[in-house]
């Protein structure tokens, strides 16, 4: 590969990677919204209970962000 197609690919891998992090962020605002603890919530994720309250958090509340995903977000 040259360097520009390289350059090319990085951009498209994180623009995935921002959605990924905006539906995984989701997801977890569903979990959190139908009753599943940090704790849950961190193990499924493969993180600690802390770990995912900081990454998920909404600012200045206990909540995740939440955006309702749609079932085709589920990859199914």
């Amino acid at each position: 590969m040259t360097q520009e197609q390289v350059l090319e690919l990085l951009s498209q891998i994180s623009a995935v990677a921002a959605q990924v992090e905006q539906r995984l962020a989701a997801w977890v605002g569903v979990a959190r919204d139908k009753g599943a603890s940090w704790a849950r919530v961190g193990d499924a994720l493969a993180m600690t209970r802390q770990s995912a309250w900081e990454r998920f958090k909404q600012p200045g509340s206990n909540r995740a962000k939440v955006h309702e995903p749609s079932e085709a977000d589920a990859g199914g």
